[in-house]
């Protein structure tokens, strides 16, 4: 499995944190109303209640370490079922016993809690960003999954008896924590921002697609989820407005990373004349009303035919464009 970008996890926990995610022991993610009655059999009294709270009114469900192996699961489709102590163990290099040194606290990194009474680590949390970011030296907050009367809650470092640490880097490159997030890094989806957003939203503008005044900003809102879901649509992929790896992947055939599209093929030879029989019509960047204005096309004008599937290419100036057929007589 190749490393993760540490920048996803941090910013995958930022989200957990802001939706108020809740605590089941055993999960990685959950949703919580889709689990089998004994995750919360496990409980009882005001634990029990406060479980059973978690599945009526949130929208995945953690364990202190399921938040890492969560965000495993999310991004490969991995599962990697391991306790908080083994995390320490074998997933971590370098580590340490008591307070995490000032040099590595970076984001992503792991602060574990060791039970003197159980003798064994019983508790991990992650470190997101400073307290004040002109003092890196200092506090930071963490995101933990804390237990199942708090869900999973931001909490600061020097608040909390952490008293282990380590960088998780069996599974993360934290040489990408300086680096901005790039486009398949994670899986995207309304609500989030970030650099990778701002990716899909200038390749989808490059398609023809509109994204409304706000372009491409970076952030995930409801004009980026149409476009989305419009670019899914002619694609015939899920029509969910989530972007994942089907959906770059048939972004990148369009689109390659250095953003520019990809120019339709150009018929070896024109195949006949399109005629303006319906009225005055657009001319469209693309097979379909989701693509931007080019033009109009007035009703008995001529132009040069590139292929028919319900949409007309035609060439114009040397670019193909598209004209409803519901406009265009082809001539022989």
């Amino acid at each position: 499995m190749a490393k993760l970008n540490i920048n996803a996890f941090v910013a995958f926990l930022g989200e957990c944190a802001a939706r108020k995610d809740g605590y089941i022991m055993g999960t990685i993610g959950q949703d919580p109303k889709k689990l089998p009655a004994w995750y919360f059999d496990q409980y009882g009294g005001e634990q029990k209640k406060k479980a059973l709270f978690w599945r009526d009114n949130c929208e995945r469900v953690f364990d202190c370490q399921g938040m890492a192996e969560g965000h495993i699961n999310d991004v490969t489709g991995s599962k990697v079922n391991v306790r908080a102590r083994n995390n320490y163990a074998t997933w971590c290099d370098p580590k340490g016993t008591g307070a995490i040194p000032n040099q590595y606290k970076v984001p992503g990194a792991a602060v574990f809690i060791h039970s003197a009474s159980d003798g064994a680590i019983t508790h991990v949390g992650f470190l997101t960003k400073p307290v004040a970011a002109n003092k890196p030296a200092g506090d930071w907050y963490v995101v933990e999954a804390r237990g199942v009367m708090y869900g999973v809650v931001t909490t600061k470092l020097n608040s909390r008896p952490w008293n282990r640490w380590g960088l998780m880097t069996k599974y993360f490159d934290y040489e990408a924590s300086d680096a901005v997030l790039n486009l398949g890094d994670r899986i995207l989806k309304k609500g989030m921002s970030g650099d990778d957003v701002k990716q899909m939203q200038s390749d989808l503008i490059a398609l023809g697609y509109d994204l409304g005044k706000w372009g491409a900003d970076g952030e995930f809102g409801p004009a980026t989820e149409a476009a989305l879901k419009a670019f899914q649509t002619a694609q015939k992929l899920p029509v969910d407005g989530i972007f994942d790896e089907d959906d770059l992947l048939a972004l990148r055939a369009l689109v390659p990373e250095n953003g520019d599209p990809k120019e339709p093929e150009k018929p070896e030879e024109p195949k006949g004349n399109v005629v303006i029989a319906g009225g005055d019509a657009y001319i469209r960047t693309g097979p379909g009303t989701d693509f931007s204005k080019a033009g109009v096309a007035h009703a008995g004008e001529r132009y040069v035919l590139s292929a028919t599937d319900g949409w007309v290419p035609v060439v114009i100036d040397g670019e193909i464009r598209w004209i409803s057929a519901k406009y265009a007589t082809v001539e022989g």
